[in-house]
């Protein structure tokens, strides 16, 4: 009897049952409560990962290059929308700063005519008899001058 060393006993017991197992493929299946295994499908039930023992229903399928094409152009679609978002926001945005700029300015306007007013008014109270014509002249038309630029 041929003596065999012990070292390669695990190696062609190895060897062996990578050559005896087949590469088929194994499916659980699950149908009316009762599970199965096949190297089939699954015909009328469902089919279950082995692993896992989830159901393969919720495992999206690789993307197609017609899949990619379509999310590329989504990508695009969403950056343009983006863009122009952006654009819009930033053009409301100078024009309520030049709103800001014309209202304060109106304001400052405003401000200057009643100072005006104020003291056209204090000069017919202190106007002598031989001015007091010409400073209410100069009065009503300050005051028309300030409720034209200024109303309420």
């Amino acid at each position: 009897m041929p003596h065999v060393s012990p070292f390669w006993l695990p190696a062609a017991l190895s060897l062996y049952m990578l050559v005896a197992t087949p590469a088929w493929a194994i499916y659980k299946c699950e149908a009316d409560g009762k599970v199965t295994y096949s190297d089939a499908a699954c015909a009328n039930g469902k089919t279950l990962n082995v692993d896992t023992g989830k159901s393969n229903a919720g495992i999206a399928p690789l993307p197609t290059a017609q899949d990619k094409a379509e999310s590329q152009r989504l990508q695009r679609e969403r950056a343009k929308a983006d863009k122009q978002q952006l654009k819009a926001q930033q053009t409301a945005e100078r024009e309520a700063a030049r709103a800001k700029l014309l209202e304060d300015k109106q304001k400052r306007k405003c401000a200057q005519l009643a100072q005006r007013k104020k003291w056209a008014d204090e000069d017919v109270r202190a106007a002598t008899v031989k001015n007091l014509e010409k400073a209410r002249r100069k009065s009503q038309r300050v005051n028309e001058q300030y409720q034209a630029e200024c109303p309420a």
